[in-house]
């Protein structure tokens, strides 16, 4: 059978501080021991009992007796619970906000720019981000982003995260080599930064690179962008 919970204890200390109020009491002693005895005797429900003390402490109450060890919880837990005026006074230790602490602007800015690594959509935005600050003019469509700046034009087919297997590097090349219809331009293959990624294309001779005016632009986990 499951012990008292904590609203059994709650309940108790509630009832016993407007005792003591009506009666004219200026405070009231708790002790730990004596409470978890008289609400649970057959159930070790001592950590519940001193979680219930210290919520429902106020501030001007005092801990006379701190139990041993470290972990807070214990029979020699004495709190004064002072109650003369139990209304407009704040807790002691209100609770603990479940969840992370809420985040900072640029907090969150570096964590929207981090996560523009998880899907072509979000590599796109990342990239035409990066072509508008160092000058290029931009369409896309479907995948590809079309730039141009001054009289130079750069195809880039974006290869983000997508569902289904990864496919290799010299598969996007094969993909992208049917797309060029103009020799003056330059195109590139964008992916999600990776290793086996650079092996790839480290493994493609330098000359045929230069004769297709080729490279790979390669974002990072933090939104950074490399060309290579």
């Amino acid at each position: 059978m499951k012990g008292p919970g904590i609203k059994d204890y709650m309940d108790q200390l509630t009832e016993r501080k407007k005792q003591a109020h009506e009666q004219g009491a200026v405070y009231i002693d708790i002790n730990s021991k004596q409470l978890h005895q008289e609400i649970s005797p057959n159930h070790a429900t001592m950590p519940t009992c001193c979680q219930a003390l210290y919520k429902q402490m106020l501030e001007g109450d005092e801990i006379l007796e701190h139990p041993k060890g470290t972990t807070g919880f214990g029979s020699h837990l004495t709190v004064r619970f002072y109650v003369q005026q139990l209304e407009g006074r704040t807790r002691m230790y209100p609770d603990k906000k479940r969840g992370r602490p809420a985040k900072s602007e640029e907090e969150k800015a570096a964590a929207r720019k981090a996560k523009m690594k998880r899907s072509t959509q979000d590599l796109c935005a990342l990239l035409k981000s990066w072509l508008s600050e160092h000058g290029w003019e931009y369409v896309e469509e479907k995948g590809t982003i079309e730039a141009h700046s001054e009289q130079k034009r750069w195809v880039i087919n974006v290869q983000g995260i997508k569902r289904g297997r990864k496919q290799p590097l010299p598969v996007k090349l094969s993909e992208i080599i049917r797309q060029m219809d103009d020799e003056s331009a330059d195109y590139s293959i964008a992916f999600n930064d990776s290793p086996s990624y650079r092996r790839q294309w480290q493994e493609i001779p330098q000359n045929v690179k230069e004769r297709l005016h080729m490279s790979v632009i390669l974002a990072d986990k933090k939104g950074n962008i490399v060309k290579i």
